[in-house]
């Protein structure tokens, strides 16, 4: 499949007719554009190619500070396009991170103050711009994993008052009622409750059993509780690290004659989680597994056991190092085998390189825009962008050639995918048709300057 062949796809259920050009020049100049990605940058590129016409660098701007790009209508597309391979061992895998980048500037729309955990150690943890709520589809193709940004939403902290709620009347019941909505309400703004938000739209989407990998931080009770609220989708699970202040059970064990009352929930309390591991470096045993791109010998046990934190059974696996260092894996999906456990959780990975990707090869930071809806259009864009780019690698017989292979890995990169889409428009003959006739005899030249090999 050409790029062109998605790039069409996707411009006909997204804008109207007379704003396809833009559209599709905004997608190509985000991939194989220069160093500057901004709009004014991308109509700087391509200008050559609109004389003569009504294209204006206004009208670049009026798409940009759209309401009707119809972004449903694209996602729904491109999940038409890669559902054949969504799926991987019959389930869906779904990588969920955040990320934060700084802005400069005072009337910036969705901008506030973020803890950056990621800071250096001469920057100061606190970063004021956009923190960005990701959900990305995990995708194994052509030996390697991929993460492809499916949906996103702006986080905004939400403003502690510290008042509390007064009961002024003797309806207890109706107050504590309301006060759980409220709280409800509250929780949807938070980063787990959009975290929850945007899975749920993949899984509308997608329509399969669904696993959900994400850090220590995003794995708790209420996400997958909010999961599991939406009874007519399907079964959703959680595969995580182990916080290691998690209070571990041991199953609870019924016995034959027993006396009144509810079953036991839990049983006996286990040790702590690096007591633990300890106590089971004796059962490990080692296998290659493929861990970051490559097969590497891995050190490992489990064990089954109910964790009072997510309130149901779940699956531990330890990975010992040689060191007598332990990392804890949990899922609650107790039919993963350990190794799935550890290789689905290796390819966690792919979102952080997904975030480095869209901010300084797309030009996701790169954005000068102001008001809500450039600024968010702009995102979407660059997300909906580096997805059809993986969708048109996924989707080749062959893998794109490495430009700068190493000894450690021979896998492609993301660059050498925008690399092979620059040459696959720079011979497609359908630019002689958006050139004027004054042009033409210099085709040649033209798709040297804009389809230039990129790095």
């Amino acid at each position: 499949m050409n790029f062109s062949n998605i790039l069409n796809a996707v411009a006909t259920v997204a804008v109207s007719s007379y704003r396809r050009m833009i559209f599709k020049t905004i997608i190509t100049g985000l991939l194989v554009g220069k160093n500057r990605r901004t709009v004014s940058g991308i109509f700087q590129q391509f200008a050559c190619l609109f004389v003569g016409t009504t294209i204006t660098r206004k009208r670049f701007y009026t798409l940009l500070n759209s309401t009707s790009i119809r972004w449903a209508s694209i996602w729904k597309c491109l999940a038409d396009l890669i559902r054949p391979l969504a799926v991987t061992d019959g389930r869906m895998l779904i990588a969920l991170d955040d990320t934060s980048y700084g802005k400069t500037g005072q009337k910036i729309s969705g901008c506030a103050t973020h803890f950056d955990h990621a800071n250096k150690l001469n920057v100061s943890p606190w970063i004021f711009g956009h923190c960005r709520v990701v959900a990305g589809l995990l995708l194994l193709g052509h030996r390697r994993w991929a993460c492809l940004p499916f949906a996103q939403r702006n986080f905004m902290p939400i403003e502690k008052k510290g008042k509390k709620l007064k009961i002024h009347d003797g309806l207890l019941k109706k107050t504590m009622l309301s006060r759980k909505l409220k709280r409800h309400k509250q929780w949807q703004h938070t980063k787990s409750g959009i975290a929850a938000e945007l899975v749920n739209g993949m899984r509308r989407l997608f329509q399969t059993q669904t696993l959900v990998v994400c850090d220590s931080w995003f794995g708790t009770y209420p996400l997958l509780k909010e999961l599991r609220r939406q009874i007519d989708l399907p079964t959703v699970h959680i595969l995580s690290r182990l916080r290691i202040s998690c209070a571990l059970h041991d199953l609870p064990v019924f016995p034959k004659n027993s006396n009144r009352g509810r079953n036991r929930k839990y049983g006996e309390r286990l040790p702590s989680v690096e007591a633990l591991a300890t106590q089971m470096r004796s059962e490990a045993t080692t296998k290659k597994l493929f861990i970051y791109g490559t097969l590497r010998d891995c050190t490992y046990s489990e064990r089954i056991c109910v964790s009072k934190a997510l309130k149901c059974k779940v699956k531990v696996v330890f990975i010992h190092f040689r060191n007598k260092r332990c990392l804890c894996l949990v899922t609650t999906n107790l039919t993963l085998t350990a190794k799935q456990i550890i290789e689905y959780y290796s390819a966690r990975w792919k979102i952080e390189s997904a975030f480095k990707e869209l901010k300084h090869e797309i030009g996701a930071i790169d954005s000068q825009c102001r008001n809500h809806n450039a600024v968010e259009n702009h995102f979407n864009l660059c997300c909906l962008a580096m997805t059809m780019a993986w969708i048109y690698s996924l989707k080749q017989t062959q893998a794109p050639k490495r430009h700068y292979p190493t000894r450690k890995s021979q896998a492609f990169s993301f660059a050498d995918i925008r690399r092979a889409i620059a040459r696959e428009l720079g011979h497609d003959k359908q630019i002689l048709t958006l050139c004027p006739k004054s042009l033409k005899p210099a085709v040649k030249l033209i798709r040297q300057h804009i389809f230039r090999e990129v790095a």
